[in-house]
């Protein structure tokens, strides 16, 4: 039985969520799968700063750099809130400071300013981490869809938002900002590969 805390909840379809966690012994990444596969229901009653206990596997072949997927038995049950989840991150989590810095700098740029890793790689290691910018994210959208645009310069310009939170207008400078990376988009073209998201933010 492993304690694991809750830090990210992203919206999928269907009225599904995909939920990212820690193990609590050794602060690994996790995402929160039923043990059948299938994702977790948007109302599932699982939220940011739970700490459930649960039994895990891994879920077979993985497929890079989406390996953080777990299968969870259905007799997870939830033990507590954790009352500060930032500091408890940032002691035990490696936090990116710069745009160079965010998945092994193994990032590309569309001409948009739009970020990716190519399909064909080279990958990162992971798929989701943390990053405290030292400028603002600033609200705006794009075909309807709610982005965050880094005011830092570079080549970075925005960032689409994937988590279930309403959006607020600006991230400060500051907060703890937990990136993902999409699953490979679009099916066809030149810039197929997995896409730089926010999926969610801690001041």
């Amino acid at each position: 039985m492993s304690e694991v805390l809750v830090v990210a909840k992203t919206r999928m379809q269907q009225g599904r969520v995909c939920v990212g966690a820690h193990d609590l012994a050794d602060f690994r990444s996790l995402r929160l799968f039923r043990y059948d596969g299938s994702r977790l229901k948007a109302e599932a009653g699982i939220d940011v700063g739970d700490v459930w206990e649960m039994h895990y596997v891994p879920r077979p072949h993985p497929t890079p750099p989406h390996t953080e997927d777990v299968l969870v038995r259905e007799d997870a049950r939830r033990v507590r809130r954790e009352p500060n989840p930032v500091a408890l991150i940032l002691r035990r989590e490696t936090i990116w400071r710069a745009p160079p810095e965010l998945f092994d700098g193994r990032l590309t740029f569309s001409s948009g300013g739009s970020a990716y890793v190519p399909e064909g790689g080279p990958l990162p290691t992971r798929s989701t981490g943390y990053w405290q910018p030292d400028h603002d994210l600033t609200l705006y959208h794009s075909f309807d869809k709610p982005r965050y645009r880094w005011t830092g310069g570079g080549d970075l310009v925005g960032i689409g938002y994937v988590g279930v939170a309403d959006p607020v207008p600006v991230i400060p400078a500051g907060s703890l900002v937990r990136l993902s990376l999409s699953h490979p988009f679009p099916p066809e073209g030149d810039q197929r590969g997995f896409w730089l998201q926010v999926s969610g933010w801690f001041c």
